[in-house]
């Protein structure tokens, strides 16, 4: 918002992933410390508001948007 005020033709976006499903489930300690896989989905259903995991092509898609020039008119507010 403070670069569209400046009118200086800057965007900025981030990129906050929820859960997407990648190896580095298999390496999360669960319960007890101990080196359990975690499964993806179940952590999904309670914590992301789809309630479903995510794939990297899902991030990969809406970085892809956000650096294209179809998102010139996105500032991320709303009324």
């Amino acid at each position: 918002m403070e670069c569209a005020a400046e009118a200086d033709g800057m965007r900025v976006n981030t990129v906050h992933p929820g859960v997407i499903d990648t190896p580095i489930w298999t390496k999360l300690s669960g319960s007890g410390g101990r080196n359990v896989p975690i499964d993806p989905n179940e952590v999904a259903k309670v914590g992301v508001p789809l309630g479903r995991v995510g794939h990297a092509h899902d991030i990969t898609n809406g970085v892809l948007f956000l650096a294209s020039e179809a998102s010139d008119y996105m500032t991320g507010r709303s009324l």
